[in-house]
């Protein structure tokens, strides 16, 4: 067990890789704090943390609000004082039926991009902040961040954009904690086969997609003592039948049997119920 005894708190933790690296955390030896707004799906996370005799605690929150974030970390220090590993996994790129995927920016509703730097961005440099103090006191923790390879960022600018500076971040908050034997790292997953991945793009090859377990089964190696010496990475996890293939927005939508993306201007996109959209 690489994580014995060690508090993990993991974002977007109700479906697909938050809940594939929260349970194997568990399985590691972890005590794991799920985060997401989902609480059915935070208790299916439980549930299978539970059937492997692990230790798991719910804390249903809204990354997009400061006051939930700061009452989520308030419920978190008084359950454990401090935490050994933040994991940020929580992302938004659709709605409960549509692709946030498809718009030329001009056509992007703010409040769209709002929502998708607010969970993306700004949620994970919140959480950071909060958790550092216990981390610099004890000399010593984990920060992971999940990006994501992008290589078309046409007609899903702003998320793009958040996942681009989440690696800038992890860079930058690497160096500055440096000597407090903190190490921050990021991965950045190609097409991964998660529950909404399969809803929403039903025409990907599978044989070309990573499963949840292989990008969580790289966090730990991360997490865990064996990367002590690495910090400041951003690594991309591509399945290699994948090859070096160039996915562009036009292929995705093809995948995803969405009409074809165009940049000439059009009709503003409404954005539609967002319920369940965390990852």
């Amino acid at each position: 067990m690489k994580l014995k005894g060690k508090a993990a708190l993991v974002t977007g933790a109700s479906t697909g890789i938050g809940r594939a690296i929260a349970v194997a955390i568990a399985a590691h030896g972890g005590r794991v704090g799920l985060v997401a707004r989902s609480i059915k799906g935070l208790k299916e996370t439980r549930e299978s943390i539970r059937g492997l005799g692990g230790e798991a605690r719910i804390f249903p929150t809204d990354l997009t609000s400061e006051d939930a974030i700061n009452a989520l970390w308030a419920d978190v220090a008084e359950t454990w004082g401090s935490v050994d590993i933040l994991v940020n996994v929580a992302g938004v790129w659709h709605g409960k039926d549509s692709l946030y995927l498809g718009s030329a920016l001009q056509d992007t509703p703010p409040e769209e991009i709002n929502l998708v730097l607010d969970v993306q961005l700004r949620a994970p440099i919140l959480l950071s902040r909060l958790v550092l103090p216990g981390m610099i006191q004890q000399k010593s923790g984990k920060i992971l961040n999940i990006s994501g390879e992008i290589r078309d960022p046409s007609g899903w600018i702003h998320y793009y954009v958040s996942k681009k500076a989440l690696e800038d971040f992890t860079v930058g908050l690497a160096e500055e904690v440096r000597d407090y034997e903190i190490q921050v790292n990021c991965i950045a997953p190609a097409d991964t086969l998660s529950e909404n991945y399969c809803k929403f793009f039903p025409n990907s090859d599978p044989k070309c997609c990573l499963k949840t377990s292989d990008v969580a089964e790289f966090a730990i190696f991360l997490l865990s003592d064996d990367s002590n010496h690495i910090t400041g990475s951003i690594t991309i996890l591509r399945n290699k039948a994948a090859g070096k293939s160039n996915v562009t927005t036009a292929d995705l939508l093809a995948a995803s049997g969405e009409a074809a993306f165009t940049k000439k201007p059009g009709v503003p996109r409404k954005l539609k119920n967002t319920s369940g959209q965390r990852q």
